[in-house]
């Protein structure tokens, strides 16, 4: 994981200021946000042929533990464009590895034959337009079919105990436990907290779900 942490803080370092988030910073400091840790240590004991699918890949922080790992199938998803494009870069300086990065948005793309074993959904959340907590289920549910119910999910969510006024992340897309068990029943669910108000602007979950 160091090693990672290493060739990581060396490349952001070298992207352009203009082209950096808050968000981004964080892959620039001596210790990655929890979300990147837990991932890192989910994904470092699972067989490397199991098929990766990422909503949300960013600049690609995440996407470069599965491929340092050694994974062989690795779809990563980003809207942004311009995040997508510093993604696709890092991920063929560090690795040589290219057709990793998809740029466009995972809800708008029509997936015929791609199945994935592992769904990786991190620092990710965005309001969409929701106005209902059901509207927000339905549609993350529906991510997980169109990734083909994959085994394995990593889940990060604004958590509900976060009860700020934010209209970036409206009272419908935070989310509890039992909301997240009431998307994958009969499922193993690990959760770890990741972010806390007010240390942190908002207060994060992950879920780590296994499917029986």
């Amino acid at each position: 994981m160091e090693r990672l942490h290493d060739m990581l803080t060396t490349y952001n370092a070298n992207i352009p200021t203009d082209m950096r988030t808050s968000w981004s910073k964080q892959f620039l400091q001596p210790t990655f946000p929890s979300y990147w840790e837990i991932t890192y240590k989910v994904l470092q004991f699972i067989d490397r042929e199991k098929r990766i699918i990422e909503i949300g890949a960013g600049q690609g922080d995440v996407t470069a533990i599965a491929c340092y790992l050694g994974f062989n199938f690795i779809s990563a998803y980003e809207r942004n464009i311009e995040a997508a494009n510093i993604a696709e870069a890092k991920i063929s300086d560090l690795f040589h590895r290219i057709s990793i990065i998809e740029k466009q948005d995972f809800a708008k793309v029509d997936l015929k034959d791609e199945c994935a074993d592992i769904l990786i959904m991190v620092n990710c959340a965005y309001a969409d337009g929701y106005t209902t907590k059901e509207e927000y289920l339905s549609r993350l549910v529906s991510f997980y079919n169109k990734a083909g119910k994959p085994k394995l999910v990593i889940l990060e969510v604004i958590d509900a105990s976060y009860t700020c006024e934010d209209l970036d992340f409206p009272v419908c897309i935070r989310l509890n436990p039992q909301d997240v068990e009431s998307m994958f029943p009969m499922s193993k669910i690990s959760s770890y907290l990741t972010y806390k108000y007010p240390k942190n602007k908002r207060t994060k979950r992950l879920y780590v779900i296994e499917k029986r």
